[in-house]
């Protein structure tokens, strides 16, 4: 390192000399175990609806890999003088030609822009489906969203070198020497934001395959400070198995849950048949099974473990009595106060093997609960003492094995996307809506109200398979989805062909949201194909998909804006439906282009107060809607932010406009709050 920092000295550019020298001070720093990958130059995103300015970083729409270059003067109106970034000579090309980048860090300011909704619900919150890079959307989800989100389920891109979809190819060419670092680079950067979003119960699963699980894990591990994996499990999603060069067949996959505090807590299944199969017995409470009291297992169920359920129990035919004992904190033991009735024999809770073992219930536990208690005799005529144990309505503890045949990938996902859309192999390996509504159950979103995001959506499974669970429980959640328009390789190469760009409307329509994603969702929620015939299949539960579900899902495209427009108030058109995600994402928004004085959205939760002179008018109808939780107050003032807020009212949320959205994204260069 030592002489490499005295090269650097060498370097003429002071600009260079400065970011070389920070890259290897930051290198020296970094821990010498663990996970090592390169932190590689920042993605860039395209801009498509930013003008080509003078002064604007700009890259050739067909030839990203030819680099970026600056605006240097306008020649005419479709024609521009450019120059490469990093030196070079003038050139000039046709605007269209050419798209406004960002790399990640620098300020950008999101819009939504809405594209197509679906409404079968009138009153139910809405599902949303974000057209964007996923980086950008995490970052606008973070202004209204940050410790909000209960349940994140992402199946990012597995990194073993297919090239289905451009949005893999930036970080998974198997020709790549660096792409597992890339793909790491990428992942971190995301992950970092996925944790603010989180509440501190909630959990994320993401699914990854044998290809870059021990690197995933390290890296939420260690990397993502406050992360951990609070289980891995293994889903058998190929019951065939995917053959691989290395003579073994593939059959499952991997789900790690993934938690930020002690305050998550991990969800139950449903019970299978063969579970449900074993509380044969009935009484007045319902269902129930014998089972020992003394409790089987392994380590956990030696004396040692739990000495305090070590204790004496007096049987006298079919009765059982529990004497008085004291906790001797010393001996750790109990000392018992009561002798045996000369009828009485005395049990302890020995294993087969001889060893101590416990009972499963503590003392005082087992004496208020006696009439669930019966003696019996086994086949060597010993005595067993044995407890009621019914079947929890939460359902039963995940094991790390799942293998249920609802699993599939071919028939549950890929087959079954082929039904909804009515077309073949429109997206690879969409996971099985089960294995992803279980995932959903054990990471918590057993809540009615649960709220769910998947900035790696793909095929859009996981917002059906939240529709699924509520239409199971008549509940409330709301799930958004993000997911990219990216055209698969060989839709690329054909549309080039043909002369199409990309950003045209027809690349477009070639992409994962417009042709597979929101399609899915439509037709999933209606029950008809894109063609509108019905869809013919029907769910594990004999329920036909042709009945659709009552659900509303809104389709927006993220796009972006001049920051000094906003501040003009040009743009709330273009903000409105940010405002319509903060306040929950309730009732049919109406755009409005923000010229009156203040605008009270029909049926959704929230108002905004355009021009503050009309502040009075403007709390008088906002006493006239109980229902409003949100209020937007336009104005350059803090102070009189503060002043009008004070004046509101409690149980309303006030934000300052245009302010808050500004500095939030101004100051947006990295993941607050990320470790």
């Amino acid at each position: 390192m030592a002489r490499l920092e005295d090269l650097i000295k060498d370097i003429a550019d002071p600009g260079l000399r400065s970011q070389i020298a920070s890259e290897v001070r930051d290198l020296k720093a970094r821990k010498k175990f663990g996970l090592v990958f390169e932190q590689h130059l920042p993605e860039v995103v395209q801009l498509p609806g930013l003008p080509i300015r003078p002064g604007a970083r700009v890259a050739r729409r067909r030839d990203m890999a030819a680099g970026f270059f600056v605006v240097a003067a306008a020649i005419n109106g479709n024609t521009v003088s450019i120059v490469p970034e990093r030196g070079g000579p003038e050139e000039t090309a046709a605007k269209h030609e050419l798209v406004v980048v960002k790399r990640f860090g620098e300020p950008i300011y999101p819009a939504l822009v809405p594209v197509d909704r679906v409404t079968r619900a009138p009153g139910k919150p809405y599902h949303t489906l974000i057209n964007a890079d996923n980086f950008h959307a995490l970052q606008l989800l973070r202004y209204f969203y940050e410790g909000r989100v209960d349940v994140i389920y992402i199946d990012p891109p597995y990194n073993t070198g297919a090239r289905d979809w451009k949005y893999n190819n930036d970080y998974v060419d198997k020709t790549d020497s660096f792409r597992h670092s890339k793909w790491l680079s990428m992942m971190k950067k995301r992950l970092m934001l996925a944790k603010v979003l989180l509440k501190p119960e909630g959990i994320m699963v993401v699914t990854i395959d044998d290809y870059e699980v021990h690197h995933m894990r390290m890296l939420i591990e260690h990397e993502i400070r406050g992360m951990s994996v609070a289980g891995a499990v293994a889903i058998k999603t190929s019951p065939s198995g995917r053959p691989t060069l290395r003579g073994f067949r593939t059959n499952h996959e991997y789900a790690l849950f993934v938690v930020t505090s002690n305050a998550a807590a991990i969800g139950t299944l449903p019970r299978s048949q063969d579970q449900t199969a074993l509380f044969k017995e009935v009484d007045e409470e319902g269902a129930f099974m014998w089972a020992n009291l003394r409790k089987r297992g392994g380590a956990n169920t030696l004396r040692e473990a739990r000495p305090k359920q070590f204790y004496p129990i007096y049987v006298s035919g079919d009765k059982v009595r529990i004497p008085e004992m004291e906790w001797n904190k010393e001996k750790r033991d109990w000392t018992v106060q009561e002798a045996p009735k000369r009828d009485e024999k005395t049990l302890y809770p020995m294993g087969d093997d001889g060893k101590e073992r416990i009972w499963s219930l503590g003392h005082e536990s087992l004496r208020s609960s006696l009439a669930d208690i019966r003696v019996v005799s086994d086949r060597q005529d010993r005595i067993v003492i044995q407890r009621k144990v019914r079947a929890s309505e939460e359902g039963s503890q995940p094991s790390t094995f799942w293998d249920k045949p609802q699993y599939s990938i071919v028939e549950h996902g890929t087959v079954l996307l082929e039904h909804i859309l009515g077309s073949v192999q429109a997206f690879p390996f969409p996971k099985s809506i089960y294995a992803v509504a279980d995932c959903l159950r054990v990471a918590g979103a057993a809540r009615e109200d649960a709220l769910i995001l998947d900035f790696f959506a793909g095929s859009g499974t996981t917002m059906h398979a939240t529709a699924l669970l509520n239409a199971e429980d008549s509940g409330n959640r709301q799930c958004v989805l993000v997911t990219n328009n990216e055209v698969s390789e060989r839709a690329a190469k054909e549309l080039a062909e043909n002369g199409v760009e990309p950003g045209a409307p027809k690349w477009e329509a070639e992409g994962i949201c417009e042709a597979v994603t929101w399609p899915r969702i439509r037709a999933c929620f209606t029950g008809k194909r894109p063609d509108g015939r019905p869809i013919p299949k029907v769910y594990g539960d004999g329920r036909p998909m042709s009945k659709g579900f009552a659900e509303n899902a809104a389709y927006y495209r993220l796009d972006f804006l001049d920051s000094a427009e906003v501040k003009r108030g040009e743009m709330y058109g273009a903000i409105l439906p940010i405002l319509w995600m903060m306040a929950g994402a309730a009732g049919d928004l109406e755009l409005c282009k923000g010229s009156g004085k203040h605008h009270f959205p029909k049926g959704c939760p929230f108002c905004v107060l355009l021009q503050e002179d009309h502040f009075k008018e403007f709390v008088a109808r906002l006493a006239e809607r109980s229902d409003i939780t949100y209020v937007f107050l336009v104005t350059d003032s803090v102070e009189a932010f503060h002043e009008m807020r004070s004046q509101i009212g409690k149980g309303k949320r006030c934000v300052q406009l245009y302010k808050s959205y500004l500095d939030n994204f101004k100051i947006n260069l990295e993941p607050r709050h990320a470790d």
